[in-house]
């Protein structure tokens, strides 16, 4: 990707800006991460700055929620209709192009092979057979930390589906994880090989829930 991000920011409304903006607070928020920082200028001439909560439907219209300042136990927020909205301006728009990527620190090539040995160990215990744990050769730094992630999920994901009779007979044939990174998460199976891809943005990020069917619709 071209580093001339101002370049690749898309125009929006202000209308259409605060709705992209939703999933990526959502997913800031849901990993401890602050809220991406607005500014909002109003009809009035006015202007407010803070920090991205949210959208909500009101009888009067759509409001945008922004948190003003305060403290996470005891937050001072704003609330604006958003018809009085004429423009928003978003101090990193990285996050617009880029989307929020994890925080954690990316591993080396060793670390992560180490990671997937052990993992390996732990998947087989719970299957009760064999099970190898790859790492696609060809993965970038956002990749590896990426499957880092992915992978006690994946495990834990695993073990719930081998908890009974059922899931763990569905999981017998698969001898092979590999596990690769993409701009959105993917799970295939080639053969007696379960293929994973882990989301490299926050927005994409699996959960329990949806890795899990994402498995047992292909098994």
């Amino acid at each position: 990707m071209s580093d001339d991000l101002v370049g690749q920011v898309k125009a929006r409304s202000p209308r259409r800006l605060l709705d992209d903006l939703v999933p990526i607070t959502r997913a800031l928020a849901g990993h401890g991460r602050p809220r991406p920082e607005i500014e909002l200028m109003l009809m009035t001439g006015a202007s407010m700055r803070g920090r991205f909560v949210g959208l909500g439907d009101d009888r009067d219209g759509m409001i945008v929620v922004v948190q003003v300042g305060g403290t996470p136990s005891e937050p001072s927020v704003a609330f604006v209709r958003v018809d009085l909205v004429v423009a928003v301006i978003v101090p990193d728009a990285s996050l617009l192009v880029r989307g929020p990527a994890p925080d954690q620190p990316i591993p080396s090539k060793l670390e992560l092979a180490r990671l997937a040995a052990a993992r390996a160990d732990v998947v087989s215990t719970k299957l009760g057979h064999a099970v190898t744990v790859t790492i696609t050769a060809e993965v970038d730094d956002d990749g590896r930390r990426a499957i880092a992630k992915l992978l006690p999920l994946l495990v834990e994901v695993l073990g719930l589906i081998a908890g009974d009779d059922m899931g763990k007979q569905a999981l017998a044939p698969i001898t092979t994880i590999e596990c690769g990174a993409g701009s959105t998460g993917e799970v295939g199976r080639h053969g007696n090989a379960l293929v994973v891809r882990a989301p490299k943005l926050l927005t994409e990020a699996y959960s329990r829930e949806s890795l899990r069917a994402q498995i047992e619709k292909i098994l």
